[in-house]
């Protein structure tokens, strides 16, 4: 009769268990808290401390990245989004950086060190509400002109994909 008590109790923490592990999993394969389908507007600081917005910086299409200096996937594209902005500059495109590191000396030493000819601002909370809280990196928005949200990648940048889905949304 005394071990009743410990069977149920191992029963019912084995449940517990298994209920954390589930909304754990669902809550991980889900890397926005809230997925946009535009981009509203935004102001951050670049590198050099200047505030700018979004609406400044956007073009007729724009490639938002959320990149860091410390992760190796964010290092790994930027051979990928300077052939990228090469090409397709001239045509309106744009690219805008978003640093996820600590603070702005930082994000400005990895712009130099890499030689990013496009502009990095420094995140902020309402930027990153803006852009639905993802939590993973490197994550890249394409967006049109009308600031809607063509596609959004995840994870390192497919190079054959997005130079696909650029050419889509600038002949559109």
């Amino acid at each position: 009769m005394r071990h009743k008590p410990l069977k149920l109790l191992a029963i019912v923490l084995l449940a517990v268990v298994l209920v954390l592990g589930y909304l754990a999993h669902k809550e991980l394969a889900n890397p926005f808290q809230e997925m946009p389908r535009t981009i509203a507007n935004f102001s951050a600081l670049t590198t050099s401390g200047e505030k700018t917005e979004y609406y400044y910086e956007r073009g007729d299409v724009t490639l938002i990245v959320l990149s860091a200096s410390w992760c190796p996937a964010c290092i790994a594209e930027m051979p990928t989004l300077k052939k990228l902005h090469e090409e397709f500059s001239s045509r309106g495109f744009k690219i805008l950086m978003v640093s996820e590191d600590d603070n702005l000396k930082i994000a400005a030493r990895f712009k130099k060190a890499q030689s990013m000819p496009w502009t990095v601002v420094h995140w902020n909370y309402d930027l990153m509400n803006a852009l639905g809280n993802p939590r993973v990196i490197p994550v890249s928005y394409l967006v049109d002109g009308n600031d809607d949200i063509e596609e959004i990648f995840a994870g390192l940048v497919d190079e054959k994909r997005m130079r696909s889905s650029i050419e889509h949304t600038l002949k559109h």
